[in-house]
């Protein structure tokens, strides 16, 4: 059996938005990992990445290590909460490209927000999952230490279903001094 190959976790830049987009687009498009049934323009996906990195939040990206210029998946992670009480409560987002699946770049890219948010001094990580029966991401968040702590019942419509959100958490432990 093959090695899966490595991915280099880096952050996002303005030039990677575009295919940022069309990995999401496909997402909006096609599944109920988001509940967005209209793609997102690039302009748009520009200004929400750029307010998450304005504030100092991680936005990733996962590339095959020959071609930095190619996008397979990405991440980002935004305080939980707009309220000061939150400010070490962050939710995380996975998007990875439709070749790329099961291949390992989301297990990098949310390893890496993880290290990112843990850097950061962010205490408790949480994934609200689009669609009860989104088997990938509840088992990516699950193998990443994820546990399930609530569902909220058919709180989605897309594409004539009703759909249910998966609410997992999982605790950061602390940066040790070194």
């Amino acid at each position: 059996m093959s090695e899966r190959p490595p991915f280099i976790v880096r952050p996002c830049f303005q030039q990677d938005l575009e295919l940022v987009q069309l990995i999401y687009a496909h997402h909006v498009l096609t599944g109920t990992g988001t509940f967005e049934v209209e793609p997102p323009t690039l302009e748009q996906m520009s200004q929400r990445w750029a307010d998450i990195v304005q504030r100092g939040w991680p936005f990733l990206v996962a590339s095959p290590p020959g071609d930095l210029t190619r996008i397979m998946g990405f991440a980002y992670a935004v305080q939980y909460r707009d309220r000061a009480a939150y400010a070490k409560t962050f939710e995380t987002s996975i998007y990875v490209g439709p070749t790329t699946q099961h291949q390992g770049a989301g297990t990098q890219l949310l390893g890496g927000l993880l290290m990112s948010l843990r850097e950061d001094g962010v205490r408790q990580a949480l994934a609200f999952i689009g669609d009860g029966h989104n088997a990938a991401s509840i088992g990516l968040h699950a193998k990443l230490g994820f546990r399930h702590v609530g569902t909220l019942a058919q709180v989605g419509e897309k594409f004539g279903r009703m759909l249910d959100v998966i609410v997992m958490q999982r605790s950061i432990p602390r940066k040790t001094a070194t």
